[in-house]
């Protein structure tokens, strides 16, 4: 049976000797296609929510958000011996500037139908670099605590 002062022993010789992981958006490591890959998810599901709700200015950020981490993944020359960064120019970069154009049209049905194709584009990719189990679909729920329904504008603290 563990003395109850020994946890933190324990905890602090684990800590001193394993290597620490590596925080999010440590812009110094490189911290694998696994890792950028679950951010694209992150930031895609994101956009699509706020394409779903129609919110003008999120969508605003969460392009913005996918862009760099496509373009972080386009600096990654192969893994597993999968050309990753020229996957990624050939079929997602054009897919994602047909959304960027679509977005800045201001047709809302035409960004809703190439957010979808943005995402065909990803399952494409994967079917490229041999990996068709991965598949990526479009969700609407949200497992997130945050809205994405546009607010009113903004009241100023202290006014009534």
């Amino acid at each position: 049976m563990i003395r109850t002062t020994s946890i933190p022993v324990i905890l602090a010789a684990a800590l001193l000797t394993g290597p620490l992981p590596v925080l999010a958006g440590d812009e110094e490591h490189d911290l694998g296609l696994v890792t950028w890959m679950g951010r694209l998810q992150y930031y895609a599901h994101k956009l699509g929510l706020s394409v779903d709700a129609g919110n003008k200015p999120l969508i605003a950020y969460y392009i913005h958000e996918v862009e760099e981490v496509i373009e972080k993944i386009e600096d990654i020359d192969e893994a597993d011996g999968v050309p990753i960064g020229n996957l990624v120019k050939e079929i997602l970069v054009p897919s994602f500037e047909t959304l960027e154009t679509s977005f800045e049209s201001g047709d809302e049905a035409l960004v809703d139908a190439d957010y979808n194709r943005l995402l065909g584009a990803c399952n494409q990719c994967h079917e490229k670099a041999k990996r068709p189990y991965l598949i990526v679909e479009r969700r609407h729920d949200n497992p997130y605590m945050q809205r994405f329904k546009p607010s009113k504008l903004a009241v100023s603290p202290g006014s009534d």
